[in-house]
Parts: structure tokens; C-alpha cells; sequence
């Protein structure tokens, strides 16, 4: 049975710059450090050979992302600063705001970047976070998409690790 979402994970190349941008941008916490070297269970998990990565799961106003920073294996594709909205693959996170120009502004103050404007009226627009990848920000466009409907939040009960 599913629970619930649990988080995006987002690979950074410099963790402890992310980590202080979605601290002050979205008001995330670091709830749990995670590490690895030279590790065959975290190799298998996760698919790769020879990793090494750092990382922070961090929790958010109704969600947590988790943040990693690898050393190994290196890289194979372009940074995310080169994509663009329409290509294959997650592409953004978003956060609903209630103000997504004030937001845009703080975002960008904090080391981010536009990547569009806000039409007039318009409620969401995209950014790139400081270590490009894409965000956007958003008002809650309809009653039915509010959070506060999401089914099975209420099911989950007490962890039960």
C-alpha cells in the first residue's frame, strides 16, 4: 500500500550552498545527515559502482527534499543549468507561495535566477535555484489543488520504525 510521497532528491554540486538556500529561501530544516564511501550496500541500492556522496534530508513546511553532493563516480551529463523546461525527466519543483513576485525577488536575492517574468495576474513563475536546478514558485491555482485536500495524510499514523 503507498503512503505518501516521501521526497525529491536533488544532486548538487556543493551541498553545504544548497543546503543554506533552501534553509533561507523555503524555510527547510536539516533533520538527518547521510554518507558513504567505498560502499557495496549503497552501490547496489543504488545502481552505481565506486560511489561517494554526502547528503541531508531536510524537512519543509509539508514536505522534505533530500540533497546530495557526490565525489564518485563523476559526472556524465551536462549540469542542470543547461536544461530546459520541455526536456525529458523531472524537470522543476514547486512551491506554493502566496506572493510569487515578492518570492522571485528573495530567490534571486538568496543566489537564484529568473528564467521567466510573471505575466500580469499570472501566479507561478520558473526559476533555477543557485546550483541551477529549476523551481517554481506558484499560488494555489484552484481550491481542488490545495494541499490541505491531499488524500492519506491523515492515514499515516506514528512512525513505526
Amino acid at each position: 500500500m503507498i503512503l505518501a510521497f516521501a521526497h525529491p532528491g536533488i544532486v548538487v554540486p556543493d551541498l553545504d550552498k544548497a543546503i543554506e538556500f533552501y534553509s533561507k529561501m523555503f524555510g527547510f530544516k536539516v533533520i538527518g545527515h547521510e554518507s558513504w564511501q567505498d560502499s557495496d550496500a549503497y552501490d547496489s541500492a543504488i545502481g552505481l559502482k565506486g560511489s561517494a556522496a554526502r547528503g541531508v534530508m531536510m524537512a519543509g513546511h509539508n514536505c522534505h527534499i533530500e540533497l546530495f553532493e557526490y565525489s564518485a563516480p563523476a559526472q556524465t551529463v551536462a549540469p542542470p543549468e543547461t536544461f530546459l523546461a520541455h526536456e525529458t525527466g523531472i524537470r522543476h519543483i514547486a512551491f506554493y507561495v502566496d506572493d510569487p513576485q515578492a518570492e522571485l525577488d528573495r530567490l534571486i536575492a538568496l543566489g537564484g535566477s529568473a528564467l521567466g517574468s510573471l505575466p500580469e495576474g499570472g501566479g507561478a513563475v520558473y526559476a533555477r535555484d543557485p546550483c541551477g536546478n529549476m523551481i517554481e514558485l506558484c499560488k494555489i491555482p484552484s481550491p481542488e489543488e490545495s494541499p490541505e485536500n491531499l488524500p492519506g495524510v491523515r492515514k499515516l499514523g506514528k512512525y513505526q520504525g
